[in-house]
């Protein structure tokens, strides 16, 4: 089968061979974003439980959990309690001051929803960075390679009008071959669609995750720093 296609994109002209070329380079980056974001967000997933596993055994004492945040350095779930902490210490008048707990207004308490509100999309954004290049991938590869097929056959079927020989044996050669690029789309478009699903829903999973640890954060500020 592979001395087969080899024989037919060497069949296959200068601009079948040249796509075949192309798309081989881009299936060589889709994989290679493939293997490296799964592995980012494998980390990310892991710490992240593991940093949530610490943080439920003391939810109150969210100050003592600072310090874990290098410990736990992947995690985004790490970087929204950063974030919370950082802007809740503005909010009590400046770094260490967090330790002497005063009531939050509404307006405080909203100032630091939408701290963490923000951190969470950056993180979101971050996770999901390069994904974009799979759906790329996935949608135009088909397209790449049925260009190639259809000037393939235009190519093949002009060649047979000049020769006036409509045989299967002498269409059959350029046809095979402008159906090459085809193929090789196909076998990029793919791996790049499951892989991109199978990440995304890898970053769905940890943003309802970043979005229900917000709000484990909210109810320990509002038991902490709530209005008595």
């Amino acid at each position: 089968m592979g001395s087969g296609f080899l024989t037919s994109v060497g069949q296959s002209g200068l601009l079948g061979q040249g796509i075949v070329v192309f798309l081989f380079v881009i299936s060589i980056y889709a994989w290679a974003i493939i293997f490296y974001k799964n592995g980012v967000i494998r980390k990310a997933r892991v710490s992240s439980f593991r940093f949530l596993k610490k943080f439920r055994e003391n939810p109150d004492g969210m100050i003592g959990h600072y310090a874990d945040r290098q410990r736990f350095s992947p995690s985004p779930f790490a970087r929204i309690l950063e974030a919370g902490l950082a802007e809740l210490a503005l909010i009590q008048g400046g770094p260490g001051k967090t330790g002497v707990p005063r009531p939050l207004n509404i307006v405080q308490v909203d100032g630091l929803e939408r701290s963490i509100e923000r951190t969470i999309s950056e993180e979101v954004l971050d996770l999901r960075r390069h994904l974009i290049v799979l759906a790329t991938v996935a949608a135009a590869s088909p397209f790449v390679g049925l260009f190639g097929t259809v000037w393939g056959i235009m190519q093949a079927f002009a060649a047979m009008s000049v020769t006036g020989s409509a045989s299967i044996s002498s269409v059959a050669p350029g046809v095979s071959a402008a159906l090459t690029t085809t193929v090789a789309g196909l076998a990029v478009a793919i791996p790049a669609l499951v892989g991109y699903n199978y990440l995304m829903n890898r970053v769905r999973e940890l943003t309802a995750g970043m979005e229900n640890f917000s709000s484990e954060i909210m109810s320990a500020v509002e038991r902490n720093f709530g209005s008595r």
